[in-house]
C-alpha cells in the first residue's frame, strides 16, 4: 500500500462492534495502476460488504439521517467521501458498478437494527453504473427494500431561468462540489 491512498474497510461484527476487514489502497499514479490494479487490498471479499456500514450503523447523525433521507448507495470510496464532506452522512458504497446477493444480506441485517425507508441508489453515470443500477433497482425490489435511482438526466427549474441538467463531464458522485451535493438533498433526491 506503500505510496497509494488508503482506505480503511469496517465490518460489522453480530454484537455490533466495528472491525477491521482490510486496508485498501487506490493507485495515485499510470505507474501504480499498471503495475498492480488501480486498487490494490489485503485479501478480502468487497461482494460481501458495504463501505461505511459501520458509521451508518454506529454514527447518531449518519442513523438519523438514514430514519430522515433514507440510505444513499454509491460505488466507491471517493464518492462516499464527497457526500460524507458535503454533510450526507447516510452514504454507503457497493466498492463497484454490481450490488451482490451478499451485500443484500448485509443490507438486511442494517435494516434490521435501524429503519432503513427508502435506499437511493446514486450510482456512476457511465454504463457500467448504469447497467449495475438497473440490477440493483430489481434485486433491492425483490428483496424487499424501496428504491429511488438517481436520474442523471434530470432538470432543476431555477426562477427566472431555463431548467438546467447536470453537465456531461460530471460523471459520478465525487465529481460534484460540495454546494452541487447540498442542493441535491435540500431538493430531497439524495
Amino acid at each position: 500500500l506503500n505510496g497509494r491512498l488508503v482506505f480503511q474497510v469496517r465490518g460489522i461484527s453480530q454484537d455490533l462492534k466495528p472491525v477491521i476487514l482490510s486496508h485498501v489502497g487506490r493507485a495515485l499514479t499510470d505507474q501504480q495502476s499498471t503495475s498492480s490494479g488501480r486498487y490494490w487490498a489485503f485479501p478480502f471479499s468487497k461482494g460481501l460488504e458495504i463501505y461505511n456500514q459501520d458509521k451508518l450503523l454506529l454514527d447518531t447523525l449518519a442513523r438519523e439521517q438514514v430514519g430522515r433521507f433514507g440510505l444513499v448507495l454509491v460505488e466507491g470510496f471517493f464518492d462516499v467521501a464527497a457526500l460524507v464532506s458535503a454533510g450526507c452522512f447516510n452514504t454507503g458504497a457497493l466498492m463497484g458498478s454490481h450490488i451482490t446477493v451478499e451485500q443484500i444480506y448485509r443490507l438486511k441485517f442494517l435494516a434490521s437494527h435501524m429503519p432503513i425507508g427508502v435506499i437511493n441508489l446514486f450510482l456512476d453515470r457511465d454504463e457500467a453504473g448504469q447497467k449495475g443500477s438497473k440490477r440493483a433497482v430489481a434485486l433491492l425490489k425483490q428483496n424487499g427494500f424501496a428504491v429511488k435511482e438517481f436520474d442523471w438526466d434530470q432538470k432543476f427549474e431555477r426562477p427566472g431561468c431555463p431548467p438546467v441538467g447536470i453537465k456531461p463531464l460530471t460523471k459520478d458522485p465525487a465529481d460534484m462540489s460540495c454546494a452541487q451535493i447540498k442542493y441535491l438533498r435540500k431538493q430531497g433526491i439524495i
